[in-house]
């Protein structure tokens, strides 16, 4: 029979202080015979020290070994502010800003790009040519797209497909040897900005002759979707407003800045999407001084939605965050972190996140090497539902993770069954397991006897090959192991 991870851990610690307590006797020994001992005897003492110091380092070693691999409490933190257990506060810091960076990072689609912003509760599309940004809750689109640069009549239309770049957060357009437009994505919102490496061509001579206006660097925005564009009075900042002249986004903080870190004079105006165009604007000019600049410049504005805070509030009970951190459990190098409020309709193992099943729920998993925490997973169910909680509870054991969902419906009993939603939050959790840097679901595990309410899952411990579920609203009153349950004892309780 196999003994358990404990038991064995117990047993290396006894070989060790053993092995301790006799390399100290055998130490004070050496030292008051010294003097009596022959040159083949002080060398065979040598070889016992010898040996006896190999296995106390053995022994420490299995130790960590085994420690590394024995089962992780699951924890349910009660504040965004607290650390948990096994876990310092820089190294917690460090994951939830990996976290951070992965939930704002910029994933490919078939068109393009796109990037979630949960504290503006928008997701952002990027088609080569410029951007559409659409609220979680629907009822407008928003977007720009650069039309041209230059100075005065000497504009450089822009055409063509740029050269893309997304690494992380930021996205950029190279679209040209002088022009590159580029973008962060946040808690503050989507940054948008512009790196000019060179002065644009612009017929210098008319521009400095006696006399002469000076022009300003110039940049034309055409306006996406159904909001309308209102330049702030100190036309550093652009209000974006529905039909019925409410304003939904502004796009602000407008600052300008050359190599040398000189701020330089900026603002907006209307401006018509083409010269053409005629009627209602529904473009937008940032027009810079760069006199006296060297170059490269560059360009900063910001985009938020007017009626939320600039960075996403971390409580994850406030229906803003994804509950990040309501469940966490450690094991060696990795953690399982639960985000119950996540609301991606994806499922299996690091998909591409939307936000379609509101509550549905995910688990991530971060790995450290040597200080740095990365994130290794995103775990989404195989049958993934809105308000299944998947995430309330987390279990890590070495290379097996266990996720609960207690709020899952199906009705079906048993392990890797077809799951359905006829039975409302009966429960159920998860296995995955990871073969080097990969992991893939192995299980999906119901209760032997399923009914709704018996939410199942609600809590999960993983040790080695050994998972167990708990089932806090079963309702049997039978007694023991392995009984035939009934429904006579409400909210009793299981756990399997």
């Amino acid at each position: 029979m196999q003994r358990p991870v404990h038991r064995i851990i117990l047993e290396l610690v006894n070989v060790y202080r053993r092995c301790l307590a006799l390399m100290t006797i055998y130490g004070m020994l050496f030292v008051l015979f010294e003097g009596h001992l022959t040159q083949r005897s002080r060398h065979l003492c040598g070889v016992v020290f010898l040996r006896l110091l190999a296995t106390l380092a053995l022994v420490a070693s299995s130790h960590s070994l085994f420690a590394a691999a024995a089962p992780a409490r699951s924890q349910q933190l009660t504040s965004p502010d607290q650390v948990p257990e096994g876990l310092a506060k820089s190294d917690w810091g460090s994951i939830r800003a990996a976290y951070e960076a992965g939930r704002h990072a910029f994933q490919p689609t078939p068109t393009g790009w796109q990037a979630r912003n949960p504290g503006q509760q928008w997701t952002t599309s990027f088609d080569r040519r410029g951007f559409v940004a659409a609220p979680k809750a629907g009822g407008w689109t928003w977007g720009l797209e650069l039309q041209g640069y230059g100075f005065g009549a000497h504009q450089q239309k822009i055409a063509g497909i740029p050269a893309v770049q997304a690494v992380g957060s930021r996205l950029t357009y190279q679209w040209d040897a002088a022009v590159q437009e580029w973008f962060v994505n946040d808690q503050r919102g989507l940054e948008h900005g512009f790196t000019v490496s060179t002065r644009p061509t612009a017929g210098t001579a008319a521009l400095t002759a006696p006399g002469a206006q000076p022009t300003a660097l110039s940049f034309l925005l055409a306006v996406r979707g159904e909001l309308r564009p209102h330049v702030t009075t100190d036309a550093l900042g652009v209000e974006f407003r529905d039909a019925t002249g409410a304003t939904v986004l502004n796009y602000a903080g407008l600052k300008v800045w050359d190599a040398d870190g000189k701020i330089l004079t900026s603002h907006f105006e209307l401006a018509d999407s083409s010269p053409s165009a005629t009627g209602e604007q529904h473009a937008v000019r940032l027009l810079v001084d760069e006199r006296g600049a060297r170059y490269p410049i560059t360009i900063d504005p910001i985009a938020q939605q007017a009626y939320l805070k600039a960075s996403n509030t971390p409580d994850g009970r406030n229906g803003v965050s994804d509950g990040f951190g309501f469940s966490v459990a450690v094991s060696g190098d990795t953690v399982v972190v639960g985000a119950h409020n996540e609301d991606s309709s994806t499922t299996g193992v690091n998909s591409t996140p939307n936000e379609d099943a509101s509550a549905s729920g995910a688990a991530y998993v971060f790995v450290r090497s040597g200080t740095t925490w990365t994130q290794q997973a995103y775990l989404k169910a195989s049958n993934t539902g809105a308000g299944d909680f998947f995430g309330w509870s987390v279990a890590v054991s070495g290379d097996t993770v266990v996720v609960g969902a207690w709020q899952e419906d199906s009705n079906t009993t048993g392990v890797n069954t077809t799951a359905n939603e006829s039975a409302t939050d009966a429960g159920a959790a998860y296995v995955f397991v990871r073969s080097g840097t990969t992991w893939t679901q192995q299980a999906y595990l119901k209760a032997s006897q399923v009914t709704a309410s018996d939410v199942f899952g609600y809590s999960v411990a993983v040790s080695g090959d050994t998972v167990v579920v708990g089932s806090h609203g079963e309702d049997s009153n039978t007694t023991g192991v392995n009984t035939t349950a009934n429904e006579l004892a409400a909210d009793s309780g299981a756990a399997y």
